[in-house]
């Protein structure tokens, strides 16, 4: 476990925030599985705590993709009340959108070229943990677009980024995170059962 250094916060206020943000995540994940609108809601305030305390521990990638999911958050609400008249329609049901072929090659050539150049880029800013930061915060960027597309293997990638994610907390003595996403991990995989029994595909 590295020492971890606090820019602007005390280790006090860091820990609140922590706690603050993962507790928020743990509703969201709920509103989450049930697919429900109000998830938005909740998530940006949760990834607002969440980029403070990892912009205090000099964690950027991880820092900057708590900025991305609260832009994605807004994205997200905006998307869901697009196919409100299609979820009115299909009430009961998840209202699901196939993977498209653009979407996939768009989204490989991310993880390909993403990966290894954000991992150059944080460990010439130091980044204690370049490349669990740089692997995490590329598939949670991949996995946050397809959620908000409502594309059911958002969770797959979601199981993978969230192994990682408890590796880079561990480093960074962050529990509260660790517990999170060790709750995310064991949400995706009930996520995924729940999107496959009651998912609606409005794109064929």
């Amino acid at each position: 476990m590295q020492e971890v250094t606090h820019l602007f916060l005390s280790p006090q206020i860091a820990g609140i925030l922590d706690i603050v943000a993962t507790s928020l995540f743990v509703i969201y994940l709920v509103l989450q599985i049930l697919h429900h609108k109000f998830m938005w809601y909740v998530y940006i305030p949760s990834c607002i705590a969440a980029a403070i305390t990892f912009f205090d521990s000099a964690t950027w990638a991880f820092a900057a993709l708590n900025v991305y999911y609260i832009i994605m958050g807004f994205v997200g609400i905006f998307n869901w009340r697009k196919d409100a008249a299609s979820a009115e329609e299909h009430k009961g049901s998840i209202i699901l959108n196939k993977m498209t072929p653009k979407i996939f090659r768009i989204s490989l050539a991310i993880t390909i070229i993403g990966i290894p150049a954000l991992y150059f880029i944080l460990r010439a800013l130091n980044d204690p943990n370049p490349f669990l930061d740089a692997f995490t915060t590329v598939l949670s960027i991949i996995g946050t677009w397809w959620l908000t597309r409502s594309i059911i293997y958002q969770w797959w990638i979601w199981i993978i980024a969230d192994v990682f994610a408890i590796w880079m907390n561990i480093n960074l003595d962050k529990s509260a995170f660790v517990v999170q996403f060790i709750l995310c991990i064991l949400s995706s995989f009930l996520g995924l059962y729940i999107w496959n029994k009651r998912g609606k595909y409005l794109n064929g």
